[in-house]
């Protein structure tokens, strides 16, 4: 082997070695941010009773009501954990104002309103992304919540 050949191996490994370095670096740290982003985060998800026009359309009703009354509630919270506890407080009357947009379309499905941890996929917004992974969510389960499902960011407000 001459030497050349040598150097030339000797910088590919090299070469190698520091974009091994380099990807891992970036795998890390993006794990820790998307970590740190569910951890901060509370997100809203609304599943409507079945999969029909009609309920689908009183699901997104339900989704504007409840969005406006956490929204109220949240503002001004500045942590996660604070965020957590005001819903938690208002459950009782997030079901209320569910149930008031449901019966009011005629409807007399139950409804109840929990905050549990949710797998959510990734969703792009305008401008930034949300990554996969487990989330505490506000979740409003609308009759036999079989629908297709409907969800946003609840905490902190975008």
């Amino acid at each position: 082997m001459t030497s050349h050949t040598r150097r030339v191996l000797e910088l590919g490994v090299g070469l190698g070695l520091a974009l091994t370095l380099v990807l891992t670096a970036l795998a890390d740290w993006h794990q820790r941010t998307a970590a740190r982003v569910r951890a901060d985060t509370i997100r809203l998800h609304i599943l409507a009773n079945s999969d029909t026009w009609d309920d689908q359309l009183l699901k997104l009703q339900v989704r504007d009501a409840v969005l406006e009354q956490a929204t109220e509630t949240l503002r001004g919270a500045d942590s996660q954990a604070e965020a957590s506890r005001r819903l938690t407080d208002i459950l009782p009357e997030l079901e209320e104002t569910a149930r008031a947009v449901i019966t009011a379309n005629g409807y007399d499905y139950g409804v109840r309103a929990e905050l549990a941890e949710t797998s959510f996929p990734t969703k792009e917004y305008d401008g930034f992304a949300l990554p996969a992974g487990e989330y505490l969510a506000l979740r409003v389960l609308i009759g036999e919540a079989a629908g297709q499902n409907w969800w946003c960011v609840v905490f902190p407000p975008l």
